[in-house]
C-alpha cells in the first residue's frame, strides 16, 4: 500500500519519493544478479522447503497408528493455528527488530517442532509440535518473501519468489512419496522426517548467519509515516485476502486435507499426485509467471480453480466409485493452482512498503488462517457433497478476488517497491 508522504504529528517527515530512497532502490533494482543473490535465493529456498514439510506433515501423521481417528481434528486445526499466530506475530516484530534478527529464531523454532514431531508417539504432544513447527514457519513465510523482494534485482524478483516458494510443493510431494515409499512403517517416517529437520536446519542457519539485514528495512528503520487508508487500498487488502483464502484454504482442503477427512486409505497418494502437478508447473512455468502480468497470471490461475472444481461437484458420483478420477481433476486443478499461488506470492510482497511489508503480508494470511481454522471444525462431519460444494465457495471468493484485483488493483509487473 502505498505511503502518504506527510508528517505524521511529532514523527519524521517520511517522503518515499526523495531522492536519496529513489537512488538506493534504484542501485538494488538494476544491480545485476551476483553471489550474495544467489546466497539469499538458496536461503528461502531452503526456508519454503522446510516450511512445505511442515505443511504436509500434519494431514500425513494421521495415518500414524498411535493417531486415533477422533483427534485427527485437532492435529490438522494446530497447523492453521500455529501458522497464524506466526505470521501476525513474527510477521510484525519483523517490521520492528529487522529480518535477520527474526530470521534466525524462525529457523530455531521450526527445527525444535519438526525433531520433536519424529521422536514423539504421544498424539497430545503431536499437536503441541505441530503448532510449534508451523508457528516458526508463518513467520519464516512472512520473512522469507519480505527479504527476497527487498533485496533481488527487479528483474529476477518475480521468477525468484515463485521458484523459492514452489519449494514448499516440492517438499509436501517428497514427505508424501516418503509415506507411500514407506507405507505403514512409522519408524522409517520418522526417521525421515528426523534427517530432513536436522540437515535443513543446518543449512539454514549456517547460510542465514551469512546474510546481512535488509537493505531497505535498514533506511527506514527509523522514519515514521501515516498510511493512505482509501478506497482503493482497502479493496486492494479485501481482493488479496479473498485470493489468499482460495489459496490457503482451497490449496488445504483440496489437495491436504481431502484425504484424511474423506478417503483416509488415500491421503498420500492423493497428496503427492495432486502437489506433484504444482511443483512440476511452479518449475517449468516459474520463468514466465515471473515475467507476465501479475493480474493476468492471476485471473486465469484462480478462474482455471474454479472450473476444475466445478468438476468434482458435477462427477462426485463416479469419484466415490473410483478415486483416481478425483486424482486426476486435483493434477489439472493442482496446475491452476500453481498459477494462482504464484500470482499471490508476487502480489503480496509488491503491495506493500518495507515498513510495513512484514505486517501486511501476515495480515492478508491472517485472512485466510482464520477462515482455515473454522473450516477444519465446519467440514470434519460434513458429507462429501458439501465438502464439495464448500470448496467450490472457496474457489468463488478467490476468483472473485482475481476480478477484484484486476479491475482495482496495481499492475506491480516492473515495479520498484518502497
Amino acid at each position: 500500500m502505498e505511503p502518504d508522504p506527510v508528517n505524521t504529528g511529532g514523527g519524521i517527515k517520511m517522503d518515499y519519493y526523495d531522492e536519496k530512497y529513489k537512488n538506493l532502490r534504484d542501485s538494488l533494482d538494476k544491480k545485476p544478479w551476483n553471489s550474495y543473490d544467489t546466497l539469499i535465493f538458496i536461503t528461502i529456498s531452503i526456508s519454503f522447503f522446510m516450511w512445505g514439510i511442515a505443511l504436509s506433515i500434519a494431514p500425513l501423521v494421521t495415518t500414524w497408528y498411535f493417531v486415533p481417528p477422533s483427534i485427527d481434528i485437532y492435529i490438522i486445526a494446530a497447523a492453521p493455528v500455529g501458522l497464524l499466530s506466526g505470521n501476525l506475530i513474527l510477521g510484525t516484530l519483523s517490521d520492528k527488530f529487522g529480518r535477520k534478527k527474526l530470521f534466525l529464531s524462525t529457523v530455531i523454532i521450526t527445527v525444535i517442532g519438526l525433531s520433536g514431531i519424529a521422536i514423539s508417539y504421544s498424539y497430545i504432544s503431536l499437536i503441541f509440535l505441530i503448532f510449534i513447527a508451523e508457528f516458526g514457519l508463518g513467520g519464516d513465510e512472512t520473512l522469507s518473501l519480505s527479504f527476497l523482494s527487498e533485496y533481488l534485482p527487479l528483474k529476477s524478483r518475480g521468477f525468484s519468489l515463485i521458484e523459492s516458494s514452489n519449494m514448499a510443493n516440492i517438499a509436501i510431494t517428497f514427505m508424501a512419496g516418503i509415506f507411500v515409499l514407506f507405507g505403514s512403517s512409522v519408524y522409517n517416517q520418522k526417521l525421515s522426517l528426523g534427517i530432513i529437520a536436522i540437515i535443513g536446519f543446518l543449512i539454514a542457519f549456517i547460510t542465514r548467519l551469512k546474510l546481512r539485514e535488509s537493505i531497505r528495512w535498514e533506511f527506514n528503520e527509523r522514519k515514521k509515516f501515516s498510511m493512505k487508508i482509501d478506497l482503493k487500498n482497502v479493496l486492494k487488502f479485501i481482493s488479496l485476502s479473498f485470493i489468499g483464502i482460495a489459496i490457503i484454504v482451497g490449496f488445504a482442503f483440496s489437495d491436504l486435507v481431502i484425504g484424511p477427512y474423506k478417503f483416509p486409505q488415500y491421503t498420500d497418494l492423493i497428496i503427492f499426485f495432486s502437489v506433484l502437478s504444482e511443483s512440476v508447473v511452479g518449475i517449468a512455468g516459474g520463468y514466465f509467471f515471473g515475467k507476465s502480468k501479475r493480474k493476468l497470471i492471476s485471473f486465469i490461475g484462480f478462474t482455471g480453480l474454479l472450473v476444475s472444481w466445478v468438476f468434482v461437484v458435477l462427477f462426485i458420483h463416479e469419484i466415490l466409485i473410483n478415486i483416481y478420477y478425483l486424482i486426476i481433476i486435483l493434477v489439472i486443478n493442482g496446475g491452476f493452482g500453481e498459477m494462482g499461488w504464484a500470482s499471490r506470492v508476487m502480489l503480496e510482497p509488491e503491495n506493500f512498503i518495507t515498513k510495513f511489508r512484514g505486517t501486511g503480508i501476515g495480515s492478508v494470511r491472517s485472512v485466510g488462517y482464520i477462515l482455515y481454522i473454522f473450516t477444519v471444525f465446519a467440514l470434519f462431519s460434513a458429507n462429501i457433497y458439501e465438502y464439495a460444494y464448500y470448496i467450490l465457495i472457496i474457489y468463488l471468493i478467490g476468483f472473485a478476488g482475481s476480478v477484484l484485483y484486476f479491475i482495482f488493483g496495481s499492475e506491480t509487473k516492473n515495479k520498484s517497491i518502497y
